[in-house]
Protein backbone atom coordinates (compact mmCIF):
# COMPACT_ATOMS: atom_id res chain seq x y z
CA UNK A 1 0.00 0.00 0.00
CA UNK A 2 1.13 3.29 -0.74
CA UNK A 3 1.33 5.65 2.21
CA UNK A 4 0.39 8.78 0.13
CA UNK A 5 0.31 11.18 3.77
CA UNK A 6 2.96 9.57 4.89
CA UNK A 7 5.26 10.26 1.67
CA UNK A 8 4.04 13.70 1.63
CA UNK A 9 4.74 14.72 4.73
CA UNK A 10 8.82 13.42 4.25
CA UNK A 11 8.90 15.13 0.75
CA UNK A 12 7.25 18.11 2.43
CA UNK A 13 9.59 18.36 5.72
CA UNK A 14 12.34 17.34 3.47
CA UNK A 15 11.93 20.18 1.42
CA UNK A 16 11.53 22.87 4.54
CA UNK A 17 14.95 21.53 5.70
CA UNK A 18 16.22 22.84 2.52
CA UNK A 19 15.14 26.26 2.95
CA UNK A 20 16.04 26.04 6.88
CA UNK A 21 19.70 24.76 6.57
CA UNK A 22 20.59 26.41 3.12
CA UNK A 23 18.77 29.92 4.37
CA UNK A 24 16.81 30.50 1.34
CA UNK A 25 14.85 33.84 1.88
CA UNK A 26 13.57 34.77 -1.20
CA UNK A 27 11.34 33.89 -4.19
CA UNK A 28 12.59 32.88 -6.68
CA UNK A 29 14.29 30.30 -5.16
CA UNK A 30 17.91 30.22 -6.30
CA UNK A 31 18.86 26.62 -6.68
CA UNK A 32 22.55 27.15 -7.64
CA UNK A 33 22.86 28.68 -4.51
CA UNK A 34 21.10 26.41 -2.34
CA UNK A 35 23.27 23.01 -4.52
CA UNK A 36 26.59 25.37 -3.98
CA UNK A 37 25.73 25.37 0.16
CA UNK A 38 25.20 21.38 -0.37
CA UNK A 39 28.50 20.69 -1.91
CA UNK A 40 26.45 19.76 -5.34
CA UNK A 41 27.75 20.87 -8.73
CA UNK A 42 24.99 21.69 -11.32
CA UNK A 43 25.89 20.91 -15.05
CA UNK A 44 24.46 22.18 -18.05
CA UNK A 45 23.86 19.22 -20.09
CA UNK A 46 25.39 21.23 -23.39
CA UNK A 47 28.83 20.95 -21.81
CA UNK A 48 29.35 17.27 -21.38
CA UNK A 49 26.58 15.71 -23.66
CA UNK A 50 26.03 13.00 -20.29
CA UNK A 51 22.07 12.70 -20.50
CA UNK A 52 21.05 9.71 -22.34
CA UNK A 53 18.21 9.53 -24.76
CA UNK A 54 15.04 11.62 -23.38
CA UNK A 55 16.04 12.58 -19.91
CA UNK A 56 15.65 15.57 -18.60
CA UNK A 57 18.65 15.42 -15.39
CA UNK A 58 20.12 13.15 -14.01
CA UNK A 59 21.82 13.04 -9.93
CA UNK A 60 25.11 11.35 -10.61
CA UNK A 61 27.66 11.08 -7.65
CA UNK A 62 30.95 11.01 -9.10
CA UNK A 63 34.73 11.27 -6.81
CA UNK A 64 32.97 11.96 -3.53
CA UNK A 65 30.55 14.48 -4.83
CA UNK A 66 26.94 14.41 -6.27
CA UNK A 67 26.77 16.13 -9.89
CA UNK A 68 23.09 17.23 -11.30
CA UNK A 69 23.47 17.45 -14.94
CA UNK A 70 19.56 19.07 -16.74
CA UNK A 71 18.70 19.56 -20.28
CA UNK A 72 19.98 23.43 -20.68
CA UNK A 73 17.94 23.45 -23.95
CA UNK A 74 14.60 23.55 -21.71
CA UNK A 75 12.77 26.67 -20.58
CA UNK A 76 14.01 28.00 -17.71
CA UNK A 77 11.20 27.08 -15.45
CA UNK A 78 11.38 23.60 -16.87
CA UNK A 79 15.21 23.55 -16.13
CA UNK A 80 14.60 24.89 -12.79
CA UNK A 81 11.83 22.16 -12.09
CA UNK A 82 14.48 19.16 -13.15
CA UNK A 83 17.34 20.69 -10.49
CA UNK A 84 14.85 20.85 -8.05
CA UNK A 85 13.34 17.28 -8.65
CA UNK A 86 17.19 16.28 -9.11
CA UNK A 87 17.87 17.57 -5.55
CA UNK A 88 14.88 15.97 -3.83
CA UNK A 89 16.19 12.53 -4.99
CA UNK A 90 19.24 13.42 -3.48
CA UNK A 91 17.78 14.81 -0.52
CA UNK A 92 15.46 12.24 0.14
CA UNK A 93 17.96 9.95 -0.07
CA UNK A 94 16.60 7.46 -2.70
CA UNK A 95 18.61 4.37 -4.42
CA UNK A 96 20.62 4.49 -6.90
CA UNK A 97 18.47 3.45 -9.97
CA UNK A 98 21.58 2.25 -12.16
CA UNK A 99 24.33 0.31 -10.89
CA UNK A 100 25.90 3.43 -12.61
CA UNK A 101 25.34 5.07 -8.93
CA UNK A 102 22.89 7.59 -11.21
CA UNK A 103 19.71 9.04 -10.96
CA UNK A 104 17.55 9.36 -14.05
CA UNK A 105 14.68 12.19 -14.71
CA UNK A 106 12.96 9.91 -17.21
CA UNK A 107 9.64 11.40 -15.86
CA UNK A 108 8.52 7.91 -15.73
CA UNK A 109 6.47 7.95 -12.74
CA UNK A 110 7.93 6.14 -10.26
CA UNK A 111 7.16 6.34 -6.92
CA UNK A 112 10.82 7.87 -5.80
CA UNK A 113 9.89 9.87 -9.29
CA UNK A 114 6.77 11.00 -8.12
CA UNK A 115 8.36 11.57 -4.35
CA UNK A 116 11.27 13.55 -6.08
CA UNK A 117 8.09 15.67 -7.87
CA UNK A 118 6.61 16.24 -4.39
CA UNK A 119 10.13 17.64 -3.18
CA UNK A 120 10.39 20.05 -6.30
CA UNK A 121 7.21 21.73 -5.81
CA UNK A 122 7.44 22.06 -1.93
CA UNK A 123 10.72 24.05 -2.76
CA UNK A 124 9.99 25.74 -5.27
CA UNK A 125 6.85 27.14 -4.42
CA UNK A 126 6.54 26.64 -0.56
CA UNK A 127 2.83 27.10 0.26
CA UNK A 128 3.30 29.01 3.81
CA UNK A 129 5.09 31.55 1.62
CA UNK A 130 2.58 31.60 -1.23
CA UNK A 131 -0.45 32.11 1.36
CA UNK A 132 1.55 34.88 3.36
CA UNK A 133 2.02 36.74 -0.09
CA UNK A 134 -1.48 35.53 -1.22
CA UNK A 135 -0.57 34.52 -4.37
CA UNK A 136 -3.21 31.56 -5.45
CA UNK A 137 -3.47 32.25 -8.97
CA UNK A 138 -1.58 29.37 -10.95
CA UNK A 139 -0.31 32.40 -13.32
CA UNK A 140 1.31 34.43 -10.34
CA UNK A 141 2.46 31.19 -8.87
CA UNK A 142 4.28 30.46 -12.09
CA UNK A 143 5.80 33.89 -12.30
CA UNK A 144 7.13 34.50 -9.27
CA UNK A 145 8.46 30.78 -8.83
CA UNK A 146 9.40 31.04 -12.05
CA UNK A 147 8.16 27.45 -12.35
CA UNK A 148 6.44 25.48 -15.05
CA UNK A 149 2.73 26.65 -15.92
CA UNK A 150 1.51 23.05 -15.44
CA UNK A 151 3.51 22.84 -12.00
CA UNK A 152 1.90 26.00 -11.25
CA UNK A 153 -1.83 25.10 -11.92
CA UNK A 154 -1.12 21.58 -9.81
CA UNK A 155 0.23 24.41 -7.07
CA UNK A 156 -2.47 26.53 -7.62
CA UNK A 157 -5.24 23.25 -6.76
CA UNK A 158 -3.41 22.61 -4.18
CA UNK A 159 -3.18 26.09 -2.39
CA UNK A 160 -7.16 26.18 -2.78
CA UNK A 161 -7.49 23.14 -0.73
CA UNK A 162 -5.08 24.08 1.86
CA UNK A 163 -6.84 27.89 1.79
CA UNK A 164 -9.79 26.08 2.29
CA UNK A 165 -8.48 24.08 5.89
CA UNK A 166 -6.76 26.91 6.84
CA UNK A 167 -4.21 24.39 7.81
CA UNK A 168 -1.02 26.58 7.83
CA UNK A 169 2.16 26.54 11.06
CA UNK A 170 0.85 23.07 12.59
CA UNK A 171 4.36 22.48 12.25
CA UNK A 172 7.41 24.03 13.75
CA UNK A 173 9.19 22.96 10.33
CA UNK A 174 6.81 25.49 8.32
CA UNK A 175 7.33 28.30 11.23
CA UNK A 176 10.68 28.09 10.74
CA UNK A 177 10.42 28.62 6.95
CA UNK A 178 7.78 31.72 7.28
CA UNK A 179 10.63 33.40 9.40
CA UNK A 180 13.72 32.42 6.71
CA UNK A 181 10.75 34.50 4.15
CA UNK A 182 9.72 37.19 6.58
CA UNK A 183 11.72 39.90 5.21
CA UNK A 184 10.67 39.00 1.60
CA UNK A 185 7.22 38.98 2.46
CA UNK A 186 7.39 42.26 4.04
CA UNK A 187 9.01 43.49 1.01
CA UNK A 188 6.52 41.72 -0.91
CA UNK A 189 3.71 43.57 0.71
CA UNK A 190 5.17 47.12 0.76
CA UNK A 191 5.59 46.73 -2.93
CA UNK A 192 1.91 45.44 -3.64
CA UNK A 193 0.10 48.09 -1.54
CA UNK A 194 1.93 50.99 -3.26
CA UNK A 195 0.88 49.75 -6.71
CA UNK A 196 -3.20 49.09 -5.27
Amino acid sequence: MYDYYGIYTSCRDAAWRCIIDFDIRTLPIMLKDAANFAGIRIVRNSKIGELRGNESGAGIFCEGKWHIIYDDSLSTENSRFVIAHELGHIFLGHEYKYASRRFDSDRGKLKCEREADMFAVRLLAPACVLHELKILRADDIAEICMIPKGVAAERARRMKMLEERGAYYTSPLELQVREKFSDFIAEYRTLYDKNE
